[in-house]
């Protein structure tokens, strides 16, 4: 009988592509576009050249249609941009192909080794007459692989047929120029901004709305909002500044100019509220322990914690100092969405992330709400304090992400409810850096997941709709809600996980949100942070919370990871 040991998935090669030359292809038709735009003159050299280089790097001729086609200046810097594009969104396919690769041949070896402990198992129970025979078992085993074999190379054969469909489309659309179902699909994933859109002139469908409702994709906000003039986009912050000024897909020093205006009036609000509670309280006759006087003393402290919370965001976002910020933060802040009702929402950045070459969003966890603003915003001055000082000459942006419900309490924790009705703002909040970041290349994006924030960024990567991001992080996390790195849309090596030995959060993997993500079988990296410290606030002590306390480990290593810079586990 075949031994269990002998049998093979036997998966065909994988493609033969560098997804880094690709994409340092697509950065040099950015350049060269970019170029172009200020030297008109060279355009025709230049692109011959670039064409050139991209026919060895892809095995594609493209020098004819530069030379018949190109030598205009419009129909330049449409193919350049849409040259570019196009190659990273080729680039992303393989990706996409290999990451699923690697998950069929982790589950048919999850599925061998499962088999072989089995039998082993069988093996080492002995009975009257001594072992058991496996024989039986075996059989079995080995009829049930052959069976998933069969299952997983088709599978595999599905996945391999979609990415040669996406090759000849990819050939197709640089000998040919902008095709309708490519350019949704750039749009879709975020490669090419409103801005760049523009350039293609007649190749865009007709994209663009009349009207925005607000449930537009980012990148069709962002064309819609870079299609007008100057004192269009004045006139529309004038008359829809409740739409704008948390729409994904608005530039950000848009959001920040109409958001820092709702932040005064919220102010202005909230203080007008207090003193009639106030006036209210201090009118009322009554012991101090009467309903109403309870009543209004519990107002005057929910109003008084309100008004705090804003003053110190105001400060905050007009650049006052932190404690151990660098001065060059100063003045460099960004308030991209504010609501006050209820659990509310709260956005804000350390730095421009459209202007950006590293992006970080941090995403809190259990009991978060408008009111952890500035506590959030301290950690996010910390991770960029650290990118700072991994790579001072990078521009890093790090954004405190208050943007879902989150659950109140850990038995609410306990449920995936918060983290699925997450997926769409997360998700869309990704999309929308995506569509207004204005360099040539994309920005390196990384999302950070604390505790349940953690849970939110993995059911995110992992649904249909996908999360837009470079790099993955988990710290303190109960679960990503899957049991393994490769399912969060990237390759496993950027995902990267951390929980600190004080900190008791891991008594709950396994049993809420999936296996603990710093396992090994889960099959990410995973990272020191520093011990924590011992005991505190039950039920997970208070290193549950210190994972961004400036100069930890913790700190230290996102940093890197923000910065581009992440050699390893």
């Amino acid at each position: 009988m075949t031994a269990i040991a002998d049998l093979h998935l036997g998966l065909p090669s994988d493609i033969e592509a560098e997804i880094g030359d690709i994409e340092s292809g697509a950065d040099d038709l950015d350049q060269l576009r970019q170029t172009m735009l200020g030297d008109a003159e060279t355009t025709d050299t230049q692109f011959r050249t670039a064409s050139g280089e991209f026919t060895d790097l892809i095995a594609w001729n493209i020098v004819t249609a530069s030379s018949t086609e190109l030598m205009a200046w419009e129909e330049a810097t449409r193919a350049l941009t849409y040259g570019s594009g196009t190659l990273r969104l080729w680039a992303s396919d393989i990706g996409t192909y290999r990451a699923e690769r690697a998950s069929i041949q982790r589950r048919w070896d999850e599925a061998k080794a499962d088999a072989e402990s089995a039998v082993s198992n069988i093996s080492s129970k002995p009975n009257m007459h001594g072992s058991l025979s496996s024989a039986p078992v075996k059989a079995e085993k080995i009829e049930e692989l052959e069976t998933l074999r069969t299952e997983l190379l088709s599978e595999h054969s599905g996945r391999w047929e979609t990415l040669m469909e996406q090759a000849d489309q990819t050939k197709k659309d640089l000998r040919d120029g902008p095709g309708e179902a490519t350019l949704e699909r750039l749009v879709e994933a975020g490669l090419l901004t409103g801005a760049q859109l523009t350039y293609l002139g007649d190749a865009v469908p007709s994209m663009v709305p009349d009207e925005l409702t607000g449930d537009e994709p980012p990148a069709v906000v962002n064309l819609w909002w870079t299609s007008m003039t100057e004192e269009e986009q004045q006139e529309a912050m004038e008359d829809h500044p409740e739409l704008l000024r948390d729409l994904d897909g608005i530039p950000a020093t848009v959001r920040d100019e109409l958001n820092r205006e709702h932040l005064d009036n919220e102010i202005e609000r909230l203080e007008e509220e207090l003193e009639e509670v106030r006036e209210e309280h201090r009118g009322n006759p009554g012991p101090g322990n009467s309903f109403p006087r309870l009543e209004t003393s519990e107002a005057i402290s929910e109003l008084t914690q309100g008004v705090s919370t804003l003053r110190g965001l105001r400060n905050n976002v007009e650049g006052k100092e932190l404690e151990g910020e660098p001065e060059a933060h100063h003045e460099h802040r960004f308030l991209l969405s504010l609501d006050t009702e209820n659990l509310g929402r709260a956005i804000v950045a350390h730095g421009n992330p459209d202007t950006a070459d590293n992006v970080g969003t941090v995403v809190p966890g259990t009991n978060a709400d408008w009111r952890s603003v500035n506590g959030q915003f301290e950690y996010a001055g910390a991770i960029a304090e650290s990118a700072y000082d991994v790579d001072r000459d990078a521009n890093h942006s790090v954004i405190a992400w208050i943007g879902y419900d989150a659950p109140q309490g850990f038995k609410a924790a306990a449920e995936r409810e918060h983290a699925e009705n997450a997926v769409d703002e997360l998700g869309a909040f990704q999309d929308g850096l995506r569509a207004t970041h204005q360099s040539t290349s994309p920005s390196h994006n990384t999302v950070i997941g604390h505790s349940y924030g953690s849970t939110v960024v993995g059911h995110t990567a992992w649904s249909e709709r996908g999360l837009a991001a470079d790099e993955i992080v988990l710290v303190g996390s109960p679960g990503s809600g899957t049991t393994h790195a490769d399912h969060l849309g990237l390759p496993a090596e950027n995902v990267h996980t951390s929980t600190a030995e004080n900190d008791k959060i891991s008594w709950t993997t396994g049993f809420t949100h999936g296996p603990d993500p710093t396992a090994g079988e889960f099959g990410a990296n995973t990272f020191g942070s520093s011990p924590g410290s011992k005991g505190g606030k039950l039920p997970f002590g208070d290193a549950h919370s210190e994972y961004f306390e400036s100069d930890s480990d913790s700190v230290e290593r996102i940093g890197e990871i923000l910065a581009g810079q992440a050699n390893g586990g």
